[in-house]
């Protein structure tokens, strides 16, 4: 049995994992890797997906992007958590303390706090900033990934 509430998948993790070369790509396609053998230890959002809709239909990149979202949505099959009014409510809070973070940061905050997460894979350093959320480095995954995985 785990004892940790899962952590929270970030839109540059499957962005890093899929993209070019890039000092992040061998550790982001770790935690994905992490992410299909320990499925309960993982969770996102719907804003998540979203992101990388926009990122690639943006970057026109949508034939690749196509795949990337593809993919990430089996992956997380079943752990991509909707957002609610009250996330949105509660982001607002948020935005009152930290208000040199970024929006979709802070709804990714209040749907972890909704959802008893504190942790999040991301390379987003906005995090670092909000209280009661630790940012996870993929960077550094094979010192933290034994909290969520043994």
């Amino acid at each position: 049995m785990r004892m940790r509430p899962p952590a929270f998948l970030d839109t540059n993790i499957p962005i890093y994992a899929a993209g070019r070369p890039h000092p992040l790509k061998a550790p982001a396609v770790r935690v994905l890797t992490l992410v299909a053998e320990y499925p309960e230890a993982f969770i996102t959002d719907v804003e998540v997906v979203q992101e990388l809709l926009h990122r690639y239909t943006a970057l026109r990149l949508w034939d690749a992007g196509r795949a990337v979202v593809a993919q990430f949505l089996v992956l997380m099959e079943g752990r991509v958590e909707a957002v609610l009014v009250d996330d949105v409510r509660r982001a607002a809070e948020l935005a009152d303390e930290h208000r040199d973070v970024a929006a979709r940061d802070l709804l990714h905050a209040a749907v972890m706090r909704r959802l008893g997460a504190d942790a999040i894979v991301s390379t987003e350093k906005d995090f670092d900033r909000i209280r009661d959320v630790t940012r996870l480095p993929p960077a550094a995954v094979d010192e933290w990934s034994p909290a969520f995985t043994g």
